[in-house]
């Protein structure tokens, strides 16, 4: 098979510029369905679940020139999904909905720029840091959506740059001219400033207080500011305890564990530092213990969360990786770095022309492989400020369609003989009218296009390139969710594929439900299954068959045709489904995507390329390690898998039919006797030397597999040096 590698492709992920965790710590209980939201330079969104090494859910398109600049979740009550809220470079507050990726409501606070954004304890009130020297109050307890001014504090000259709510009585902000003010937020002085801190003065500039943490139960406030230099203060008499100069660059992020005896700075000089707090009978004071040198640039937001079962302590920033470590092993623990590991892939590859399709925020890159080599045939920006979406092609390369949350655009690709292609754009106002954005655009039967719109609902269009003319086709109706989950959005789509012959669609929901769609009205729809972890990916194996990756690793063949007789599960899923090689399971990076080819099952992640061959089945062998049917997973404390949660999966009814499918202990012994047979008909057979099971970490960090015609793969490479930086902090090096 011939491989093309490359590395032409010019993806670059953004900076990250804000972190926040969807729930409090808490050691007494584990915390269920939490998230992880991650803020972006170009305005993205990234909603993270922590189970099963850390899935990308979802991601809230931004737009161009709106970096988000802070986060905070609200929680209300037991029964609702905690609220999110950003702000960057504006005088807004912005509250997103999480089902259709949309902001929910854009809230003015009539003051400055807002720097710096916190929620009360109560979860009833935002307050908001301004850089014309306003902290304004918010009040959020109407429920989803409702933002009502409450009041706008006691004003002073210099911009606000960190904000935190000390329980719900007061505001404590760090400000750009070297000082900490705390303004009243409850009595008689409500909003005025009631004392004044201020940090060491800088010979050379103004000294910037740049993050700031409360521990309550110390009765202490932590501070970091533009001198590099930590302090602790009484949160009650407003006197400094301690001061620290550690740090040899401004520090711009503080965050504390949940007893308050650990606090982590970290900032420009790329370390993370602990301080540990060392008590006796009469007194107690903070020291500074570790530090760890992960980031290779600035770091620029931290959070924690700990729970009854694991802790994180996530950090991330210029260098645009993840990266999450032990809260308890700090010093020396496991640390995992989610870098080029975007699980939706943004690339799309056409077989027939060649074509490999990049596209991030508001630019659509097409390159051609001619003759082995590469060429960049067109390049298209978007002259409207949202973020892309999806962007599809039809098998023959004629029509190109691209969304954004707020509109689609069907583009002609007209090839010429220069190896050039000219786009076109089909105009039709009529149909502009009509779409209201998507989240997924599909291209099929070379002029069709299925639009997946921010609310959930499917619409068939009809392309007409010569009279310039996209007509509305039909509207498929969905089946109704049940949603047992407060997670607002189980109910959403996260997987729409298309089977081969373009006669059906089928989708799969965070709520594990699998459902098959007609695209001729040839059929009803119907519910396939429904999963207790959700499939992560799907694609369709012929007509008749459905390859679906869940969340957990599992990889299942089902049957999709509903008047089959046979069973749901294929004989290969069967026999293989729980016996796949333990070197599988235990993969730290997620996989990207799949695909099919000669019926092998090709999957890839940044870091490995693995296929399975679905006309074969897996040895039960020590070699694979896959000799029992219980979940073996990598016990890091880096991530939430089924061993330390004790959550009870809300499970349909219909899954009971996958449940007494699958294999028993009287099974299991019955198929340890056949390992010799197996192994010599799959493993030991010379004459064709067929693998059941592949793995390479040759190739990293990877973008996109694909097939790339008869006996060819194309695999798309983004090495970490290639990335355009900036200039990181010079730290001195030691020369032994």
């Amino acid at each position: 098979m011939d491989i093309h590698r490359c590395r032409f492709v010019d993806y670059t992920p953004h900076t990250i510029t804000a972190t926040a965790f969807s729930q409090g710590s808490s050691l007494l209980k584990n915390a269920h369905e939490l998230r992880l939201a991650v803020g972006r330079s170009n305005g993205d969104i990234e909603i993270w679940n922590p189970k099963y090494n850390w899935t990308h859910e979802l991601t809230l398109p931004g737009s161009r020139g709106c970096s988000i600049e802070g986060l905070c979740w609200a929680s209300g009550d037991e029964d609702s999904f905690p609220r999110l809220f950003s702000i960057g470079g504006s005088t807004f507050i912005t509250e997103w909905n999480l089902t259709t990726g949309k902001p929910v409501t854009n809230y003015d606070c009539n003051a400055g720029i807002i720097w710096s954004i916190d929620t009360n304890s109560n979860n009833d009130k935002l307050t908001v840091g301004c850089d014309d020297g306003s902290v304004v109050i918010v009040d959020i307890s109407g429920g989803f959506g409702s933002l009502e001014h409450e009041m706008i504090c006691q004003r002073q000259d210099a911009r606000v740059l960190s904000l935190k709510w000390n329980n719900n009585d007061s505001v404590v902000g760090g400000c750009a001219d070297g000082r900490i003010r705390v303004w009243s937020a409850s009595g008689q002085t409500k909003g005025r400033i009631i004392a004044t801190m201020r940090a060491d003065k800088s010979k050379t500039e103004s000294t910037l207080v740049w993050s700031i943490c409360i521990l309550p139960t110390q009765r202490q406030i932590v501070s970091g500011d533009s001198t590099g230099s930590v302090k602790f203060w009484d949160l009650d008499h407003h006197s400094l305890l301690q001061s620290f100069t550690i740090h040899d660059a401004d520090v711009l992020s503080l965050v504390a564990d949940v007893s308050q005896e650990m606090v982590f700075s970290a900032g420009v000089d790329r370390k993370i530092h602990q301080f540990n707090l060392i008590s006796n009978k009469t007194t107690s004071k903070w020291v500074h213990n570790y530090n760890r040198l992960l980031h290779s640039n600035d770091i620029r937001s931290m959070c924690i969360h700990e729970s009854k079962g694991y802790n994180f302590l996530i950090s991330g920033g210029v260098e645009r990786s993840i990266v999450i470590q032990s809260v308890n092993n700090f010093h020396d623990g496991k640390y995992k770095k989610l870098s080029i590991n975007q699980q939706k892939s943004n690339i799309v590859i056409n077989e027939l022309h060649k074509l490999v399709i990049l596209w991030q925020d508001q630019t659509i890159k097409v390159w051609k492989i001619i003759d082995g080599k590469h060429k960049l045939v067109s390049k298209l920006t978007l002259a409207e400020d949202e973020n892309i979406t999806s962007v599809d092609v039809n098998e023959d390369a004629s029509l190109l369609a691209v969304s954004r949350i707020t509109s689609v655009k069907v583009f002609k690709l007209i090839h010429s003989q220069q190896n050039k292609i000219k786009v076109v754009k089909i105009r039709d106002a009529s149909f502009d009218e009509v779409n209201d954005g998507a989240k997924i655009v599909k291209l099929y039967d070379s002029n069709k296009l299925l639009i997946l719109t921010p609310d959930d609902e499917v619409y068939k269009f009809v392309v007409d390139e010569e009279d310039q003319t996209i007509k509305l086709d039909d509207e498929i109706e969905l089946l109704s969710s049940t949603n047992k989950s407060k997670l607002s959005y189980s109910q959403t789509i996260n997987n729409l594929v298309i089977s081969p012959d373009e006669q059906s669609m089928i989708l799969s929901r965070f709520n594990g439900s699998i459902e098959k769609y007609s695209l001729t009205n040839s059929h009803e729809p119907f519910k396939l299954t429904k999963l207790s972890s959700y499939a992560n990916i799907i694609k369709c194996v012929g007509n008749d068959k459905l390859v679906v990756l869940t969340s957990e690793n599992k990889l299942y063949e089902f049957y999709i045709d509903e008047n089959s007789n046979s069973s749901l599960l294929s004989p290969w899923s069967k026999r293989n489904s729980e016996f796949l090689p333990h070197q599988f399971l235990t993969l730290d990076d997620k996989p990207q995507d799949l695909f099919l080819k000669d019926q092998k099952v090709w999957i890839f992640g940044s870091t490995w390329i693995v296929y399975f061959d679905l006309t074969m089945n897996i040895p039960i062998c020590k070699y694979y390690k896959n000799t029992s049917n219980s979940k073996k997973r990598n016990r890091d404390g880096l991530t939430i898998n089924e061993d330390n949660d004790d959550q009870d999966e809300q499970e349909d009814d219909d899954q009971v039919e996958i449940l007494e499918l699958s294999l028993k202990q009287s099974q299991i012994n019955r198929l340890r006797q056949q390992i010799q047979d197996d192994e010599m008909t799959s493993i030991g057979d010379s004459t064709n030397n067929k693998k059941p099971f592949w793995i390479t970490t040759k190739y990293r960090p990877i973008l996109k597999v694909d097939s790339f015609g008869d006996n060819e793969i194309i695999v798309i490479e983004r090495p970490q040096f290639s990335l355009p930086t900036t200039p990181a902090f010079n730290l001195p090096k030691l020369k032994i």
